[in-house]
């Protein structure tokens, strides 16, 4: 009778470790940032998230965006053309993001939460990349610590990747100036 009580508790004890060492996948639910989504408008982050502390006219990725910071560790990116959510990003230690990873995750935890991930080297740091299964220009980038690999930032983007990732404020933008090409001396007006 103990024997088959024992048998019973290591099928039972097995059965628990193997569910709870499944690996999920990345889901569309995984790309709110505090209810917040990529493409919501400026009046719907107002309502998720408050009134933000300052603004800043920028370019992103090549696109003219608005950054509306909330603290140092909380950005919003809004497009300045159509208003609408276009990245988010968090730094904060205190964010509990989709399946309650955290600041400081590690590579088997994200791998356990989103599933597996693409590893990418942007701007000389180091992101796992997940991808909205339901709309797949939607990224989830996870920026990791390089030497120890925990997790040090979440950023939801809907911008591309592939553009060098150069940050110009609205007023480097101005200061700019202007390239002229003059092709044997023609006059340029």
């Amino acid at each position: 009778m103990n024997n088959i009580k024992l048998r019973i508790s290591a099928v039972l004890f097995l059965l628990v470790m193997l569910v709870s060492t499944v690996v999920s996948a990345a889901v569309s639910d995984d790309f709110a940032f505090k209810g917040l989504r990529l493409g919501d408008s400026y009046d719907t982050m107002v309502e998720k998230l408050g009134e933000p502390d300052f603004d800043t006219d920028m370019y992103i990725r090549g696109v003219q965006v608005i950054r509306y910071t909330y603290s140092a560790d909380q950005k919003i990116y809004v497009d300045a053309k159509n208003k609408n959510v276009v990245e988010m990003f968090c730094k904060s230690k205190h964010y509990v993001g989709p399946h309650g990873v955290t600041y400081g995750a590690t590579r088997a935890g994200l791998t356990k939460a989103f599933g597996k991930a693409e590893h990418k080297h942007l701007d000389g740091n180091i992101y796992y990349i997940y991808y909205n299964p339901a709309v797949p220009n939607e990224k989830l980038l996870i920026e990791m610590e390089p030497e120890d690999r925990y997790l040090l930032s979440w950023t939801y983007t809907n911008l591309d990747l592939d553009d060098p990732g150069i940050i110009i404020t609205g007023e480097e933008k101005e200061q700019e100036p202007a390239k002229k090409f003059n092709y044997g001396g023609l006059p340029t007006n």
